[in-house]
């Protein structure tokens, strides 16, 4: 316990736990978005047969959703994701608390001549993105794995997404997610001391180019779901 303790004392340590948590999350996101793809993937998509029928994008959600609840060892890293994704926003409120109250300073400071809104702004796009969690895992994650009321995951999706305020608030949830991923990869690689020159460019590159094509994939799914009638 005091070494859990520890690990939150010191500004350079906080920082530490979030670059590791945040690159975990992040990793975490591209295999959420590969199941969730099949949602908006055509019948013809899936040739093959199950419980002797062909499969449809229905089936196959379904299929991927079963196997990813009652498959112990997924179950085991998903509870382990979301240890780190709570320690994630609890370090991400412990630093911008700190930086409000010894500076007046959000988040992170970093030169204004150079910096972006973004990156001046993580904490209030933290929370925006708390919020979404917050209602998303509600949505589905609760009722799904936890309470069990519902069993049929797509048709819970597809029923979501066709109202107008979900979509809206998807969509802006899906954003901030974008601009975190933006500013977040690239502060994660100076927090853990990876930052020469030579390469700085090239990880802010990488880190804009998975920000963009996370948030463009992600956000596409709630509105095509919205306008396939």
């Amino acid at each position: 316990m005091a070494f859990i303790q520890g690990l939150f004392k010191t500004s350079v340590a906080r920082k530490n736990i979030m670059a590791v948590t945040g690159l975990f999350t992040a990793f975490f996101l591209v295999i959420h978005l590969v199941g969730n793809l099949i949602l908006i993937l055509p019948d013809s998509f899936f040739p093959i047969e199950f419980w002797d029928n062909v499969a449809s994008q229905h089936d196959m959600y379904n299929a991927y959703s079963h196997f990813l609840v009652h498959f112990w060892p997924i179950s085991v890293v998903a509870w382990i994701l979301y240890a780190g994704l709570a320690i994630h926003i609890i370090d991400a409120l412990l630093i911008t608390l700190t930086n409000w109250k010894a500076k007046g300073e959000k988040y992170v400071k970093s030169d204004n001549s150079t910096s972006t809104w973004y990156s001046r702004n993580m904490g209030i796009l933290g929370i925006i993105i708390g919020i979404f969690i917050v209602v998303h895992m509600g949505q589905f994650w609760l009722k799904y794995k936890v309470l069990g009321t519902e069993h049929d995951l797509y048709d819970l999706v597809v029923g979501t997404f066709k109202q107008t305020w979900v979509v809206v608030f998807y969509e802006i949830g899906i954003i901030a997610l974008g601009f975190h991923l933006a500013h977040g990869i690239t502060s994660a690689h100076r927090s853990l001391g990876i930052h020469p020159k030579s390469i700085m460019n090239v990880i802010k590159y990488i880190g804009l180019c998975f920000a963009v094509v996370m948030a463009v994939l992600y956000g596409i799914i709630p509105l095509i779901i919205y306008f396939n009638n």
